[in-house]
């Protein structure tokens, strides 16, 4: 059995193509694009056409390539800026009849679930806790072996808490106080406990390239970046200018912008959560929706 997931965040649109091998996932394909469908939905209420349009573009071209990989099947789930904008079923039926895409607008809680079970597959027998940043929400999961014992979801994520305060170039020192102030509020108190914190999202990974170049490594899942790392690059993120931002090795072009929002949320929820540091997955949500389809077997 052949399943392809997509998930439509609030920053990018993820794919990833997969089957059962050994009872693991065997990976066909997986792609990700930035298309910004939160942009400006905090502020307007509403997904732009813009971005609906281009969003749209990528779907298209991700059932083509699942078309030709022939998948069994085809599940595409949408997250934050889909569960809060006034014209997200607009933006659903689109996807149906414009990109042969049936798009399930999920909750946070569900969100969570099902990112905790694709991201710490790799990690069995651990307490595990998992922080998804994404580009509107943020999800907090504790659990163990794939199950989840409690989990939170908070509508504060990198594109949105930049577009509230972050909003100077660079930030300034009055800005970066009301991101602290709004992720603190905002932000779910999750109980301690866990064995080790995971990172999910492109916050985690792009921390884990930057960390990776600086190290001499290409290593991504599975590197492990301290609290203090985090917190330092936070820092000299934020006090650079985006053009500077742009050129650091490893940073991704496209997410300079937001990163610096990113990685102060996971430095509030390492704090909260009394972890030393966070341990990077590459998998997430598209991998537990591949995964909870294939245990169906239908």
């Amino acid at each position: 059995m052949i399943v392809g997931a997509i998930d439509v965040g609030s920053n990018s649109v993820k794919l990833l193509v997969g089957s059962k091998s050994n009872g693991k996932v065997r990976t066909l394909a997986h792609r990700l694009t930035i298309t910004r469908i939160g942009a400006g939905v905090s502020r307007d209420g509403k997904i732009s056409l813009e971005a609906a349009d281009h969003t749209l573009e990528v779907l298209s071209e991700y059932r083509a390539l699942c078309d030709h990989l022939k998948c069994d099947r085809v599940l595409a789930v949408g997250t934050e800026a889909l569960r809060v904008a006034k014209n997200a079923k607009d933006f659903v039926e689109r996807c149906e009849y414009e990109a042969d895409v049936r798009l399930r607008i999920i909750s946070g809680t569900e969100e969570a679930r099902l990112a905790f079970l694709g991201a710490t597959a790799d990690w069995p027998g651990r307490t595990l806790a998992s922080v998804e940043i994404g580009g509107g929400s943020t999800q907090v999961t504790l659990g163990r072996d794939g199950k989840a014992t409690w989990r939170s979801s908070a509508p504060v994520g990198a594109v949105n808490l930049t577009e509230k305060d972050l909003r100077s170039d660079p930030p300034a020192i009055a800005e970066r106080a009301a991101a602290l102030r709004t992720a603190a509020r905002l932000l779910p108190k999750a109980p301690r406990g866990a064995d080790e914190v995971v990172g999910i999202g492109g916050t985690a990974a792009t921390l884990a390239s930057i960390l990776g170049a600086r190290r001499g490594s290409t290593r991504i899942h599975g590197l492990r970046a301290t609290r203090a790392e985090v917190n330092g690059l936070y820092k000299e993120l934020a006090g650079m200018k985006l053009a500077k931002r742009r050129q650091i090795a490893g940073l991704d072009p496209d997410r300079a912008d937001i990163l610096p929002a990113g990685l102060l949320i996971l430095d509030v929820l390492l704090d909260s959560l009394g972890a030393s540091g966070v341990r990077i997955s590459r998998h997430g949500l598209r991998r537990g929706v591949v995964l909870e389809e294939l245990a169906r077997g239908r």
